[in-house]
C-alpha cells in the first residue's frame, strides 16, 4: 500500500495554523488583558511553539534544505542588493536632474521595481500555498493580487508617458489601478491578523493610535486646505486621486501596525518581526511619497523624474524585502 507524504508546503502551514489555534483556544479561555493569565499563556504556549520549531528543524534536515550559513550569506546579499539598488537610483535622481533622459528612465524603472515586489509576493505565495480553505493562502493571495494592481499602475502611467507622450497623466487609468490594489492589500493584512486577535489589546491599539493620529493629523488638514484652494480649477477625479492615496496610505499604515506590535510586544516576540517591521517601513515610504505627490500636483510643480518618487521605489524594495524575509522566518 503506497503511503502518501506530505509536502514540506503542507506540513509547515499546518504547523503554523496548529500553532495559531491553540493561541486562539487559550484566547478564548482567559483574557489576555490579565497579565499574570496571560504570562501563563505565554509560557504554555512557548512551549508548544519550542516543540513545532523543533519539527521544523528536522524537517529541513530531512528535506536536505540548505544550511544555515548558506542562508544567512543569500539573505546579505539579497539585502546588499537592494541597498546597492536604492543607492544607484538616488545618484541617477540627483545626478541627471532636469535632464532629457531623467523622465524615460523614471518611466521604465517604476514598473521595474514593482515588478521585483510582485515577483517577492508571488514567490511568497507560491511558499505558502495550499488552497483556498487555507488563512495563509488567502493572505499571500490578496497580497499578490495587491501587487499585482500596482505593477499593473506603473506599467499603465509608463505606456501613457513613454507611449501616448502624455507628460503627467493624472488622473488616469493607472491611478485606478493603484487604488483597487490598496484594497486587496487591506484584506490580506485584515486576514492576517484575523488570526492574532485575541492578542491584540488595549495597550496595542494605544500605541498604534499614538504613533498614527499625530501623523494623520499633520497631513490631512493639510492637503484638504490645500485641496480647497484649487476647487474651482479641479475635476472631481483629480480631488479624489489627491486626497485618496495620502488617506489610503495612513490606514494602511495604521492597520500594519497592528501587525508589526502583534510580533514586538506579545507572546508572539520575536516570529516574523523583521517582516512586519520592513513592510512597515514600505507603507511608511508611500505615506511620504503620496503626500508629497499630492501636494507637487495640486501646486503644478511636479514633473517626470521629481526625487519624491525615490520614496515609491524604496517602498517597492521594502515591501519585497519584507515578503522574502516573512518566507525565511517562517
Amino acid at each position: 500500500m503506497e503511503t502518501h507524504v506530505p509536502s514540506k508546503r503542507t506540513r509547515l502551514s499546518y504547523i503554523f495554523v496548529t500553532v495559531i489555534k491553540c493561541q486562539e483556544a487559550r484566547g478564548q479561555v482567559c483574557s489576555l488583558n490579565n497579565y499574570p493569565t496571560f504570562r501563563s499563556i505565554k509560557r504554555s504556549f512557548a512551549q508548544i511553539g519550542s516543540k513545532l520549531l523543533l519539527q521544523v528543524k528536522i524537517m529541513k534536515r530531512d528535506d536536505g534544505s540548505v544550511s544555515t550559513s548558506r542562508k544567512n550569506s543569500e539573505s546579505k546579499m539579497l539585502y546588499l542588493l537592494a541597498f546597492f539598488s536604492a543607492v544607484s537610483l538616488t545618484v541617477i535622481y540627483f545626478f541627471m536632474a532636469h535632464s532629457d533622459f531623467l523622465p524615460f528612465f523614471s518611466s521604465l524603472s517604476r514598473p521595474v521595481v514593482a515588478g521585483v515586489s510582485l515577483l517577492a509576493s508571488g514567490l511568497a505565495l507560491r511558499h505558502y500555498w495550499e488552497s483556498l480553505e487555507s488563512a495563509l493562502s488567502r493572505i499571500w493571495l490578496c497580497f499578490t493580487i495587491g501587487m499585482a494592481f500596482w505593477f499593473l499602475s506603473e506599467l499603465g502611467w509608463a505606456f501613457q508617458t513613454l507611449i501616448l507622450n502624455m507628460p503627467n497623466p493624472y488622473p488616469s487609468i493607472a491611478n485606478v489601478y493603484r487604488l483597487v490594489g490598496y484594497g486587496a492589500l487591506f484584506l490580506s493584512i485584515f486576514v492576517y491578523l484575523g488570526l492574532f486577535r485575541n492578542v491584540i489589546s488595549g495597550k496595542i491599539v494605544a500605541i498604534s493610535a499614538a504613533v498614527t493620529l499625530p501623523t494623520s493629523a499633520g497631513i490631512i488638514p493639510s492637503i484638504l486646505l490645500l485641496a480647497r484652494g484649487k476647487m474651482s480649477t479641479m475635476n472631481f477625479a483629480t480631488f479624489f486621486v489627491t486626497i485618496a492615496y495620502p488617506l489610503f496610505d495612513l490606514l494602511l499604515f495604521a492597520q500594519a501596525m497592528f501587525g508589526l506590535l502583534v510580533f514586538t510586544i506579545t507572546g508572539l516576540k520575536g516570529r516574523v518581526k523583521g517582516a512586519w517591521l520592513l513592510l512597515n517601513a514600505g507603507i511608511l515610504m508611500n505615506v511620504f511619497g503620496d503626500l508629497l505627490l499630492s501636494y507637487t500636483n495640486l501646486s503644478g510643480i511636479y514633473y517626470q523624474g521629481h526625487p519624491l518618487e525615490l520614496f515609491f521605489h524604496a517602498g517597492y524594495i521594502f515591501f519585497a524585502l519584507a515578503f522574502y524575509a516573512h518566507t525565511k522566518e517562517l
